[in-house]
């Protein structure tokens, strides 16, 4: 009686260890709260430059630890294809994040200019004139700590936002 019962419990163990192992390993791809980034949140949800975005829903993707992670340029929301998705980010310094343009929702820029943005921008960066096209590409090395406000400038006042957290 006695090892039955020892086993059932290392079993339970042995269970509960890995349920525990494999919520902790997801290698920094969930989401944590935009209130982390108040910056950020805020350019996401005010209307004091251009319109707040409809796809942001107060979480960061957690992209931590990748090399690369890909925003698209385009994705449907606002009205049309006028968002950058996901439209908040998290990243580790080091990472490259690469702008794919979709191909739809008219020609499309990266703008990230402190001078055009509430809130602390840490980053300044551009993809150049608004263009259209599917594949499309610009990237950005995120090579300090901080925060990147970015638009595109053709459809700010679309709420077409997105920012970038670098730890």
């Amino acid at each position: 009686m006695l090892t039955s019962t020892r086993r059932a419990v290392l079993r339970g163990v042995g269970v509960a260890t890995a349920v525990g192992v494999a919520g902790c390993a997801g290698g920094g791809d969930g989401g944590v709260s935009g209130s982390d980034y108040p910056a950020m949140d805020e350019w996401l949800t005010e209307t004091e430059v251009g319109a707040a975005t409809d796809s942001y829903d107060g979480q960061v993707t957690d992209r931590t630890g990748s090399d690369t992670v890909t925003v698209a340029v385009g994705a449907e929301g606002n009205g049309g294809y006028f968002v950058f998705d996901p439209p908040a980010l998290l990243v580790s310094t080091g990472t490259t994040v690469e702008f794919s343009w979709t191909g739809r929702g008219n020609p499309h820029n990266v703008e990230a200019e402190r001078a055009e943005q509430i809130g602390e921008s840490d980053y300044e960066f551009s993809s150049g004139e608004a263009e259209g096209g599917e594949g499309v590409k610009f990237t950005q090395t995120m090579d300090r700590a901080g925060v990147a406000l970015y638009h595109c400038e053709p459809h700010l006042s679309l709420g077409m936002k997105g920012g970038i957290a670098v730890e």
